[in-house]
């Protein structure tokens, strides 16, 4: 039996040859993260992928409500526990200085509260905010580490007041040619997934859509999500920082049961094998945790670091298919055995 298996371009595929071989080792798609470049960029990697195997599927990934820090001096800082560290909201990014970064959450002074934590690069890092003034906040780092400009930010269990859509979001689908699906990152409820569709529509774009579920509204509102989209992403990243560890794997499994219920595909996402960035085989939890996940009865999976900036992003495909593949066959040897 084949799954999906959708694999994220970066910088790992720009070398000679391996897009090449990715598109001949049995992947359903190309994922294309909108939130780190454009339709002028993508354009000819498109072609060039039509060109040399036109069944492989091609997504864009449109970035929705997805919070991040802006450019940093160095383009990394080390936040170490106790240190303050501000964040000044806008409506895009700048380079500010020591000490501080820009977000993209113009609303972020009014919508958080002192006490709240802010977590950064998938829940790495974690701070508290201490202090809002002038609509800027200020925290204390609890939780310290490298920190990367342009990291993930998140709020757990604070819902957005932002549109589903934004500026970026537009400019990406009044540009998008020749594509098959589209991703929308940090869908709350069904009402985001309309709204794409009527946008898309409104500019000659109908195709699937796969809702990505990384929020908590989301999981309470999977229902009609998974009625609404043509597919489904768990995305494990941003949904294991709203989610507590001891829980991820029952929130798994309910999104899991009412997509199937719903008969809307289910995709697996965030470190599926996420070793394989700087290894060459996975570590035995995460050839468990994909076997899981195959019991549990995912339709497919999406690589994305594995793929975008791994060591070897076509061995790390070739691995993901073979624990399919035994997965299956092992099923039916048990089958045919009783």
């Amino acid at each position: 039996m084949r799954l999906d298996i959708h694999i994220t371009y970066g910088p790992a595929i720009q070398s000679a040859g391996i897009l090449e071989e990715l598109l001949s080792v049995g992947i359903s798609a190309v994922r294309f993260n909108m939130s780190h470049t454009d339709c002028e960029k993508i354009a000819p990697i498109i072609k060039s992928i039509r060109d040399f195997n036109p069944e492989i599927k091609i997504g864009a990934d449109l970035r929705g409500r997805k919070l991040r820090i802006g450019p940093l001096p160095g383009g990394v800082v080390h936040l170490r526990d106790g240190d303050f560290f501000k964040f000044i909201p806008m409506e895009g990014e700048a380079l500010i200085g020591e000490g501080v970064a820009s977000v993209n959450y113009p609303l972020m002074g009014v919508s958080v509260s002192v006490g709240d934590f802010v977590l950064l690069d998938d829940g790495a890092l974690r701070l508290r905010v201490r202090e809002i003034k002038s609509g800027e906040v200020l925290c204390i780092v609890e939780r310290g580490g490298m920190l990367t400009e342009r990291s993930g930010l998140n709020i757990p269990g604070h819902a957005h007041n932002m549109s589903a859509l934004t500026e970026k979001d537009y400019w990406d689908i009044d540009g998008l040619r020749d594509i098959d699906h589209l991703y929308l990152s940090y869908v709350e409820s069904g009402d985001d997934i309309d709204m794409l569709r009527m946008e898309a529509k409104k500019r000659g774009i109908v195709v699937p859509i796969i809702a990505k579920v990384e929020l908590i509204q989301a999981v309470n509102n999977i229902r009609e999500i998974a009625a609404k989209s043509d597919g489904v992403c768990i995305a494990r990243g941003d949904l294991g920082v709203e989610v507590s560890h001891v829980r991820i794997l029952d929130t798994q499994r309910y999104i899991v049961r009412h997509c199937r219920y719903a008969k809307t595909p289910v995709l697996l996402a965030g470190e599926v094998l996420f070793s394989m960035v700087s290894r060459g085989v996975p570590y035995r939890a995460e050839v468990t945790d994909v076997v899981v996940a195959l019991e549990q009865g995912v339709d497919g999976f999406i690589l994305s670091d594995e793929t975008a900036i791994g060591c070897d992003p076509v061995n790390a495909v070739k691995y993901l298919n073979t624990l399919i593949s035994g997965f299956y066959s092992n099923c039916l040897a048990l089958s045919i055995g009783k």
